[in-house]
């Protein structure tokens, strides 16, 4: 005898909801993959790992670099650290490597390595390009000399959203080059709501005859953060110049994870499904948040169980980066530590 389709519907739903609760915490989060140019197998380890730790981290730092060299010191006979799980030559100096990432996690942790355990700002990029005398305002249209891709690159090295603006009529009233150079935040910050960024990066890139050089200016949370770098060309000025403007944003958000415990954070407004697959994997993703399983769902609310380096109130003060608030407790809800919703 063959079941209703709204019994299929409803074994369906049981039996994803069975296997995220019984399912492994580490099939959330794959492996950290590197792609480096090396001459070596042992170089491209050093590299790859730094590259690994500094986009889990979120930010390339002095605690970041003395955890590469401490893992470095471990490796065995072979040339392997324990994080290392598979290296392959993919050209004649290009390696591939992949770390785990709940290992590289744990020592970031052990080691009190500061990292970026909530979610990390997106920030819009208004770049000038400089060459002759002439000034161009960069976006979608209008990429000048490899400058935004250099600066995709890194944004997805770091693991930090990096926004480009269409460069298209509207901004080219609201975003003068002359205020790009000059410095001038406040206009700049108030056209990239626009976007809906959490702040700017103000980027002036100019060539000069043994190459180029660049001045940025990040803006979050009320706070400049200014930083300069010099080049062969105006990509590697610009990506280099831009990341050590990152890095003194993550500085600020960055924090130390104690040894992880289970919490029990109940959510409302999470209607279906869905919207909880949604709700677990946006947490998950969360430096902070080691692990997220199904402790009960009901109605129009779910609780979690949530495993964590933080405080209760400091995770809830991180998840406020995400757009939650504390909320009430819903009628006939299940037993939380803390209830949030959407703000």
């Amino acid at each position: 005898m063959s079941l209703h389709p709204r019994t299929h519907s409803r074994l369906a739903i049981l039996l994803g909801l069975f296997l995220l609760v019984l399912g492994p915490a580490a099939a959330v989060d794959g492996p950290v993959v590197v792609t480096v140019t090396a001459e070596d197998e042992s170089a491209a380890l050093e590299q790859g790992l730094e590259q690994a730790l500094v986009r889990l981290a979120g930010l390339r730092s002095e605690p970041v670099l003395e955890l590469v060299e401490a893992l470095l010191d471990a490796r065995d006979d072979a040339g392997w650290i324990a994080a290392l799980e598979r290296r392959q030559q993919v050209e004649d100096d290009s390696y591939r490597l992949e770390f785990d990432r709940f290992r590289l996690r744990t020592a970031l942790r052990d080691a009190g390595v500061p990292s970026v355990l909530g979610e990390r700002p997106g920030l819009l990029v208004w770049a000038v390009h400089e060459r002759g005398g002439q000034r161009d305002l960069l976006g979608d249209a209008v990429d000048g000399p490899g400058i935004l891709s250099a600066l995709g690159d890194l944004a997805a090295a770091r693991d930090m959203p990096l926004l480009f603006p269409l460069g298209d009529l509207q901004d080219r009233r609201a975003a003068q080059p002359s205020d790009i150079v000059g410095g001038v935040t406040e206009p700049l910050v108030e056209a990239a709501r626009r976007y809906d960024a959490d702040g700017v990066v103000l980027l002036h890139v100019r060539e000069t005859t043994s190459g180029a050089e660049a001045r940025a200016i990040a803006v979050h949370d009320g706070r400049e953060y200014r930083s300069a770098a010099s080049g062969e060309n105006p990509g590697s000025a610009a990506h280099d110049a831009v990341a050590r403007g990152l890095d003194q944003v993550a500085e600020r958000l960055a924090r130390v994870a104690a040894e992880p415990e289970w919490l029990r954070l109940g959510f409302a407004g999470v209607q279906g499904y869905g919207a909880f697959e949604r709700l677990r994997a946006e947490l998950t993703r969360l430096q902070a948040v080691e692990a997220a399983r199904l402790d009960s769902l009901a109605g129009d609310s779910v609780v979690l169980q949530v495993r964590t380096g933080l405080e209760q109130d400091d995770l809830i003060d991180l998840l406020r980066g995400s757009g939650f608030a504390r909320a009430e407790t819903p009628e006939d809800a299940a037993g939380a530590d803390a209830w949030l919703d959407r703000r």
